[in-house]
């Protein structure tokens, strides 16, 4: 009988475990688009920012593209 208990020990510890890690990936984020507060899952925030910085990887390549350009002599 000892045994079956610990096997529901761990499996409601498993249970609770699951619960909080599905909260912590479904947790949103305060933020402030246009003057209103909006929430968002921070996968998408994550995804925005990601999204942000190759964007400006792009505009410094670009900016060095067009400072070599200039250096050389060319249009």
């Amino acid at each position: 009988m000892k045994k079956a208990f610990g096997v529901i020990e761990l499996l409601i510890g498993f249970l609770l475990l699951s619960i909080i890690i599905a909260g912590f990936m479904n947790m949103t984020l305060t933020q402030m688009q246009n003057g209103q507060m909006k929430h968002t899952r921070i996968q998408d925030a994550k995804n925005q920012a990601d999204e942000m910085i190759n964007q400006i990887e792009d505009i410094r390549q670009k900016n060095l593209e067009y400072e070599e350009n200039l250096l050389n002599n060319q249009p």
